[in-house]
């Protein structure tokens, strides 16, 4: 975008877990450090210190990235010129927090309670919950800005829903380097009967449904192994025990419960290039979400080339073409996700997916096309 714009001067306001308001100038970028305590909850020092940033800056345009966390709604509420403000959206807390459970049983909720939970106060009974204050901030950017960048129906359908006045400007997300990059996947070097789920970190991913789904899979390819990014649930150490929350004890107890310990592994949290290697590894890439906006990682499954099935839900029917571009089933028919995963299984030629996928993966994360778009998106906002 500099290089589209090489007229724009640059400030970058962050968190800081610091407990002062800091200024730095690098390579030509300004940074504010914005002393932050809580990530969903706005505090007076945090709305003080945007409002100096942005006195010292005096910006023509400022533009947030993600309208759920407490620096989002600081800077609004800070905004006292009258800048004009644009904002990405990321995710949405209000839409997800109907989620955010993924479908649990008050059961699992009240059965699965780990040391950690009494201490964060993270019980599933809260995931809801959790996601209550990170909603209010961001219905109070949403009614406070004039302009929205989104890149799916989904996103533009609930923002518009909240405030009818925006704009809605479309623009794709650029991925990460290495995915732009060779190898890309292909059927003679991956690991057959090989699953790989890229977040297993709370109920919403869906990781569970996976689990589910595994047992009828094990009938007709016994050999199937699913690779997890995410905690090490089945790790007896007791650091990794400590460190579990209700999600991770829960998953557990269903790996034990179906007999799956010699079929699942969990990665931990895995680098750049250990995620592409995982996507290259996989015969098949699942995305079990019960709620997604544009996920990154299917794009990345996609970009690369590997076969994708994901759940049908929020902005993911704007990333994917079911059969031609990987394939959807509903959430809650994990019965459906085990069939399609068993089809894909059985095939040996994937060309014609994967080049619709890398084609359609390439056109949409391509960098310099987004980066016009973004000094067109600003252009059009300076001048409107």
């Amino acid at each position: 975008m500099m290089k589209e714009m090489p007229e724009v001067r640059l400030g970058v306001m962050v968190y800081s877990y610091g407990k002062n308001y800091e200024r730095y100038d690098i390579e030509g970028v300004t940074y504010y450090l914005i002393p932050t305590a809580k990530i969903d909850r706005t505090s007076k020092k945090q709305i003080e210190a945007c409002r100096q940033a942005i006195r010292n800056f005096s910006p023509d345009l400022i533009h947030i990235h993600g309208t759920e966390h407490s620096l989002a709604k600081a800077v609004c509420m800070a905004n006292e010129s009258g800048t004009r403000i644009v904002a990405n959206i990321q995710g949405l807390a209000g839409p997800i927090m109907r989620y955010a459970d993924g479908g649990l049983s008050l059961w699992d909720k009240l059965t699965n309670i780990t040391l950690l939970d009494f201490y964060r106060g993270t019980f599933l009974l809260n995931e809801k919950r959790s996601f209550k204050l990170r909603a209010e901030c961001e219905h109070y950017v949403l009614t406070h800005v004039t302009d929205i960048i989104g890149r799916t129906q989904w996103d533009q359908a609930h923002v518009i829903t909240i405030n009818p006045n925006l704009r809605y400007h479309f623009m794709n997300e650029t991925l990460r380097n290495s995915f732009y990059e060779s190898p890309v996947w292909d059927y003679e070097h991956c690991k057959k009967h090989s699953i790989f789920v890229s977040n297993s970190g709370s109920p919403l991913k869906g990781a569970h449904q996976v689990l589910n789904a595994l047992p009828i899979i094990l009938r007709q390819y016994p050999d199937t192994v699913v690779n997890f990014c995410g905690s090490s649930v089945m790790s007896n150490k007791l650091k990794d025990l400590l460190r579990f929350q209700g999600y991770h004890l829960y998953l557990r107890r269903l790996v034990k419960r179906l007999r799956l310990q010699e079929h699942v592994c969990f990665l931990g949290s895995l680098s750049e290039t250990q995620m592409k290697q995982q996507f290259l590894d996989a015969n098949v890439y699942v995305l079990p979400s019960a709620i997604e906006n544009s996920p990154n990682s299917l794009c990345e499954a996609q970009i690369l080339g590997t076969p994708v099935v994901a759940s049908y839900c929020g902005g993911t029917p704007t990333l994917l073409t079911d059969g031609q571009t990987g394939y959807f089933y509903r959430y809650e028919e994990y019965e459906m996700l085990a069939q399609i995963v068993m089809r894909l299984f059985g095939q040996d030629n994937f060309t014609c997916l994967s080049l619709a996928e890398m084609k359609v993966a390439s056109h949409r994360h391509n960098r310099e096309q987004n980066a016009r778009r973004l000094a067109e998106i600003y252009h059009n906002i300076m001048h409107h």
